[in-house]
Order: structure tokens, then sequence, then C-alpha cells
């Protein structure tokens, strides 16, 4: 049996400066949610809302506050 690393918060933000978002580098996990919740409802909703549901698509990888943060966005 393999064992995997789940994806945590430093992978999580690490995933969000590869799609654009530079600072969040420098955010908490939880200064990230305000801040997708934002980018949600902006111009680009839709391709934000894609990637988070590509996360969701791989929920056993994600660390559980991963998950509720991405579950919590996507309401």
């Amino acid at each position: 049996m393999m064992i995997t690393e789940l994806i945590d918060q430093d992978d999580f933000r690490a995933q969000l400066q590869a799609w654009g978002l530079a600072e969040a580098g420098r955010l908490s996990l939880a200064d990230c949610r305000p801040l997708l919740a934002l980018l949600l409802v902006g111009p680009d909703g839709d391709l934000w809302r894609e990637r988070l549901q590509a996360l969701l698509a791989k929920r056993e990888l994600l660390h559980p506050e991963v998950l509720a943060l991405v579950e919590g966005c996507l309401g």
C-alpha cells in the first residue's frame, strides 16, 4: 500500500500562488477564505470555482483544514 502525503496548508497556498494569487504565500489559511470568496464572485469566478472543484475531486488527499476551507468557499 502506498502512503501519500496530504495536501496541507502550505501545499494549498502554493497551489493558489501557481494559479496567480501571489499574495497567498504570505497569508494564513484563514486569511485565504475571504480572498477566495471575493474571487468566486468576481469576473473570474467560474474559473476559480472550477479550480476549487478540481481540488475537491481529490478530497481524500486534502488535509481536513484545507478540505473544510474549500468546501466552505464553494458553499
